[in-house]
């Protein structure tokens, strides 16, 4: 049977990549995204829904659950892949509306999203949740707001797992590591991204590409892992054995 599956962020990027691996097992997708233009021309190329999301707005979040759960259906699989990146900051100069925002987004949209829809999940006796977390969940880098909120995402996967699991509802993460979507390509190409610098971090020598991060996250929602939850899967081409590895002094 297709299972209903909403993305946020489903509009570029790992949320794109994400939401076409679901399209592809036949599954009905519905991305959210508050870029309308991108949101609806990536619902065309997948024969997907689009619906306008803020996921940061309460009123947005709810009104867009209830719409997707009657006229289309019972939300099946939750996919928090909205986010807002950063680059390299310190804490005393970096601007706090901008810290302020990368928080709503972030994390304060992944926990609006995941509450306006496990309870409905867990009255049904079934669903999966994956959220969007980080290498930057376990280990600091600086980045002032995005990796507290990659942090926090990693606690709250864990909380939610331990709430809603004795009700049938799975939440896990994945956890990217350096990966080459648009957002990172455009940072990247203005000079704020040292491409040689990220892959050489890495034990395999290179980015990560959105599909693999789909392909994580799709396993982690389906059957096939169906005794795994409150996990938080690095998909880092190796970067955090890496960086403690090459760190031991000589």
């Amino acid at each position: 049977m297709p299972r209903t599956v909403l993305v946020t962020g489903g509009a570029s990027g790992i949320g794109l990549a994400i939401a076409r691996r679901f399209v592809q097992a036949g599954d009905q997708v519905v991305l959210a995204d508050i870029n309308d233009a991108a949101g609806q021309a990536a619902a065309g190329e997948l024969g997907a829904t689009f619906h306008h999301v803020d996921v940061a707005d309460e009123g947005s979040v709810a009104g867009a659950v209830a719409g997707i759960e009657r006229d289309i259906g019972p939300i099946a699989v939750l996919i928090n892949s909205a986010g807002m990146l950063q680059n390299r900051a310190q804490v005393s100069d970096f601007p706090l509306d901008e810290h302020d925002r990368i928080w709503a987004v972030n994390y304060r949209g992944s926990y609006l999203m995941c509450r306006a829809c496990a309870p409905a999940m867990a009255e049904r006796g079934a669903g999966a949740i994956l959220n969007i977390a980080s290498i930057n969940s376990f280990t600091p880098l600086p980045l002032p707001a995005y990796t507290p909120t990659k942090a926090a995402i990693d606690s709250l996967t864990k909380i939610l797992a331990a709430e809603f699991g004795p009700k049938g509802v799975r939440v896990n993460a994945v956890a990217p590591g350096f990966t080459l979507t648009p957002a990172m390509q455009s940072r990247i190409d203005s000079g704020d991204r040292d491409p040689a610098g990220m892959e050489a971090l890495s034990t395999l020598g290179r980015l990560v590409k959105p599909e693999e991060v789909a392909e994580a996250g799709y396993f982690l929602c389906s059957d096939a892992a169906s005794a795994i939850t409150g996990v938080n899967l690095a998909v880092d081409c190796g970067y955090m054995p890496a960086i403690s590895y090459n760190s031991y002094p000589s």
